[in-house]
């Protein structure tokens, strides 16, 4: 028989295949990616990364990452792009870069063609488009002054890499993907490094973000070398830090603050809690794994194979996981790491476990995380209400008491997947047009549960108003749309997003007597902007002058220009002043002062994950209070809901305390999640029938909103606490 000789063809399908698979059709992924390229293409020296997104209606996004570091030479690209698997980028000489696939930069041609171009230090401008099946064209001149301008590079080197997103991806709005990217774990060190400088744009507004990551300042718990088993040339330097709170984000969350970042000579492969990711007390701890024997071992299995030489049994298989999702698990230095981690990792909870049960702690781990989930979406919820309830001030109308021809209430909606949104459609009643129309751009972010027509009605206690209601669905979670509402030759615009942090309503204060921040403290949420309202009587600012000059005494919390101009409020008839600061270090705490001439008045800010929703404390007590099965308090800002454990139509369900032996059966849970229910109703239905209410109060409109509010949050507590029913085995 004659053998003949042949090669697998990897075929434009499967090229496809892959990159869709390594990037999820995420694309935070893909300027990963970019990212850590410019930033490795500019090495120890100083730059600028500039992303740029557009947002095109009926054609592709482009998503473009520049830099002016090296730039490269055609045939250089054509190596990095068209050789599959190739060891191109330098890590396997031990250069401090990240890439070690040889994929690297081909996977961005998942989301549609990518155009690669760059001006090499020879003054050539190279040109190189990687299509979708992983056809390439390409080409090179020397640099016109055109090319240099198109590509943003007046002098010297430099790439620009633009993806032509196709539209059945979606491309993240500005403040969401400035979110997502600025608190990425995989890019906290390119964003805390001085000599870098990374940039967002929204190409549509102009909008432009310096994007930044602090490292918190945190008391250190546990650091050490540790030897590794099985691989006695190895090391491993661990760093573990105690949190200012407790934090239970999912391993799914690449922003999460807490977690073990796990570094190899240069890059960040994963966040994690190793075996403890389910444990509650875990998310009293972030800290830092270092190991450089990763990339050693990367390299060796590399170079073996490259060879058909053997592998050795202790590094059998890639370490560094082909789906960019981390290292592989199941590979032995893994497994021999996370050992070593888990050691001193694991004495710290176990710490901190007995610690909880010495201060009377009668939740067993499981009903504390329960609880501490549910008190957040809880508090969550409240906070939705609350609002709702302020935004019923509408009937105010505008300057001057003039009711606009048309509004939308709320203008801002934030809504949350799982639960319906709605939006007040208000107009004036001389127009004499009762049916509005509308819409969302762009769709298949909300469904309008109604249809496109919104019916308009009398208002109850306005005769000079109708009103209507736009019924929302959230469908996409982190994305935004425009609700355009149309009545005859008028429209009003809302925006509304789906994503989970909440807003916060400021209450205006009373006159004030001096000089003022609006309040004595603020909780800003981590990588947010926020503005700040300063305060002065007319008679201070006659006397000291309206310049303003607000600094901040720590570098976590920084005051976006420092100076600015009172100005007066002639409804208000006093000065004010806003002043915008940026939340950049996770657990700051500042003192902020604002001098106004020879006066000046401080606050307290101190950074956290969530701003000033009204987060929910719950937990059990051995005690009893009377006819109450819970007590609500608040300390220091936070809600604290205590079930009392002795009253009598709950302790026969959780047993005696402070054990409380029963309190994990489906029928505690019922009896708890009906209390807790209770009282967030009470909460939302003390703001709406607020003591000494008196115009048009009936008890059955009181009634039939308690049911309202009860029918919710009494969903969400059973959906929370108590599992679904099984089935009967026959």
């Amino acid at each position: 028989m004659r053998e003949t000789s042949g090669h697998v063809q990897y075929l434009g399908r499967g090229f496809h295949q892959d990159a869709s698979l390594a990037m999820k059709g995420d694309i935070v992924r893909a300027l990963i990616e970019t990212i850590t390229n410019s930033d490795d293409a500019y090495g120890p020296n100083r730059g600028k990364i500039r992303i740029e997104v557009e947002h095109r209606r009926g054609r592709p996004s482009r998503v473009m990452t520049r830099d002016r570091a090296t730039g490269m030479t055609l045939d250089r690209m054509r190596e990095a792009i068209e050789g599959l698997g190739g060891r191109t980028s330098g890590f396997e000489e031990g250069h401090d870069v990240r890439g070690n696939l040889g994929r690297g930069a081909k996977d961005l041609a998942a989301f549609g063609p990518v155009d690669f171009e760059s001006i090499c230090d020879s003054g050539r401008y190279v040109h190189l488009r990687l299509e979708k099946t992983g056809d390439t064209t390409s080409g090179d001149r020397t640099a016109a002054p055109d090319d240099r301008e198109q590509l943003g590079i007046p002098r010297g080197s430099g790439t620009v890499v633009t993806i032509h997103v196709d539209s059945n991806f979606r491309c993240p709005r500005h403040e969401r993907l400035k979110e997502k990217i600025s608190k990425h774990y995989q890019l906290r060190d390119i964003l805390s490094d001085p000599n870098r400088e990374t940039v967002l744009v929204d190409a549509n507004s102009g909008q432009t973000e310096t994007l930044r990551y602090s490292y918190p300042a945190l008391p250190i718990v546990f650091s050490q070398d540790l030897g590794i088993e099985g691989y006695p040339d190895a090391t491993v330097t661990v760093t573990i830090y105690r949190n200012p709170e407790r934090y239970d984000d999912s391993p799914s969350d690449t922003g999460r603050p807490g977690g073990i970042l796990v570094k190899g000579r240069r890059a960040i492969y994963e966040n994690t809690y190793f075996s403890f990711e389910n444990n509650p007390h875990a998310g009293w701890f972030s800290g830092v794994v270092e190991c450089r024997h990763i990339d050693q071992i990367a390299t060796e299995y590399d170079e073996r194979f490259l060879t058909n030489a053997p592998q050795d049994a202790s590094n059998s298989m890639p370490i560094i996981a082909r789906s960019r999702d981390g290292l592989e698990h199941n590979h032995l230095f893994y497994k021999a790491l996370a050992a070593a981690v888990e050691g001193p990792l694991g004495d710290l909870i176990r710490a901190e476990e007995e610690k909880a049960r010495g201060a009377g702690a009668n939740e067993t781990a499981r009903t504390r995380r329960l609880l501490d989930a549910l008190g957040r979406d809880l508090a969550r919820l409240i906070d939705e209400d609350l609002r709702e309830l302020d935004e019923e001030g509408f009937l105010s109308g505008g300057p001057g008491g003039e009711v606009p021809a048309l509004k939308l209430i709320p203008e801002q909606v934030v809504s949350y997947l799982g639960e319906d949104k709605t939006v007040t459609v208000q107009a004036r009643s001389d127009l004499g047009l009762m049916e509005a129309q509308a819409e969302v751009e762009p769709g298949g972010v909300v469904e309008l549960i109604d249809g496109q027509t919104v019916t308009l009605s009398p208002h109850r206690r306005r005769p000079d108003l109708l009103t209507g209601q736009v019924h929302l669905r959230p469908l996409v979670a982190d994305e935004e749309t425009l609700l355009t509402v149309t009545l005859g030759e008028f429209s009003a615009v809302a925006l509304v997003e789906i994503r989970p942090q909440a807003e916060v309503i400021e209450v205006p204060i009373a006159l004030p007597e001096d000089l003022q921040f609006e309040r004595d403290s603020y909780r800003l949420t981590w990588t947010k902007k926020r503005k700040l309202r300063i305060v002065a009587p007319v008679e201070t600012v006659d006397a000291e002058g309206k310049d303003l000059r607000v600094s901040s005494a720590d570098p976590g919390v920084v005051v976006l220009g420092g100076s600015t101009s009172m100005e007066l409020d002639d409804e208000a008839a006093f000065f004010e002043a806003t002043v915008e600061v940026e939340a950049r270090t996770l657990g700051a705490r500042a003192s902020l002062r604002a001098e106004l001439g020879a006066i000046s008045t401080t606050c307290n800010v101190v950074v956290t994950r969530d701003e000033d929703a009204p987060n929910l404390r719950i937990h059990y007590a051995d005690e009893e209070a009377g006819n109450s099965r819970a007590i609500l308090t608040s300390e220091g800002g936070q809600r604290i809901l205590t079930i009392m454990g002795r009253h009598a139509a709950i302790s026969r369900y959780l047993g005696p305390g402070p054990g409380f032996p029963f309190q994990e059966s489906a029928l505690a849970q019922a009896v708890v999640a009906e209390i807790l229910a209770g009282e967030a109703t009470r909460i939302v239905m003390e703001k709406k029938y607020p003591l000494g209410r008196s115009d048009d109060l009936d008890a059955a409109a009181l009634y039939a909103d308690h049911m309202r509010y009860m029918r919710k949050y009494l969903a969400r507590c059973h959906r929370a606490l108590v599992p679904d029913p099984q089935p009967p085995r026959d």
